[in-house]
């Protein structure tokens, strides 16, 4: 006999979208999920940290985190999504947004938990909980922040607030040499102040797509570039897609 049960607890997803999706979790995340990227890439942003999501990777969201998520697909995005929500084991769960680095079998178990939404089977269950005694010794306890991710943090935050700011403004505000915020932004984010500057552009830009009818040149403009030819060329260095292509796939 099969018994199954509704739970607020838990939900257990099998998730697609057609070439790019934005989600705004700012308000923070519900439950914690472990991920299973079936097709497609990812791009998480959180205060501290990005998290780069590709084909075939196990990754985990915490609960309560307040978070950006971006989608990209050449064709289909999907993924596996176990929702739930802290448990009562003596194990903690106070760990970062992080992808995980399991071994081959631990990910062929994850892909075999269904999908059921939040009604789940006493089976279902039990496969879940046995994947999450092997997946807990993989992940990463949060850490304290250091100094240094705190200033690459910040930097960040006034970037994406301040898009047509210059490098120079950026250091000053944070009461260190440009040189040195170079070498934080090479050493903690894998890119320079001013490539993050493009890239928060360009979400500024798809924000605009997404929400008003406003033409390629006039949020060309909008957002500081110099030409609707210099947003379509970055969009599509970042995102791989087109202005076209992401309303399109936004049902705008």
């Amino acid at each position: 006999m099969n018994i199954s049960f509704s739970s607020d607890s838990f939900n257990f997803l099998r998730i697609h979208f057609e070439k790019y999706h934005y989600t705004d979790n700012r308000k923070g995340s519900p439950m914690n999920y472990i991920a299973c990227m079936l097709k497609g890439r990812a791009e998480i942003i959180s205060n501290h940290r990005t998290l780069r999501i590709k084909e075939g990777d196990i990754f985990f969201i915490p609960v309560n985190l307040p978070y950006e998520s971006y989608w990209y697909g050449d064709d289909e995005i999907e993924f596996l999504s176990y929702g739930f929500s802290n448990t009562e084991a003596k194990e903690k769960l106070n760990f970062n947004l992080q992808v995980i680095e399991c071994d081959k079998e631990l990910k062929n178990q994850i892909l075999k938990i269904p999908t059921e939404g939040n009604s789940l089977s006493c089976e279902t269950l039990s496969l879940f909980y046995g994947a999450l005694a092997k997946i807990i010794p993989y992940l990463r306890q949060s850490q304290p922040v250091s100094k240094k991710d705190e200033i690459v943090r910040s930097a960040k935050k006034y970037i994406r607030s301040h898009t047509d700011c210059s490098v120079a403004e950026v250091a000053q505000s944070l009461f260190i040499s440009e040189p040195y915020l170079y070498m934080l932004f090479k050493e903690k984010a894998g890119c320079t102040p001013n490539d993050y500057r493009l890239k928060a552009k360009c979400k500024k830009g798809i924000e605009y797509l997404l929400t008003t009818d406003k033409t390629v040149e006039e949020i060309s403009a909008l957002i500081g570039l110099s030409s609707a030819s210099h947003f379509r060329r970055i969009l599509k260095s970042h995102t791989g897609l087109t202005p076209k292509e992401v309303r399109k796939n936004s049902g705008f």
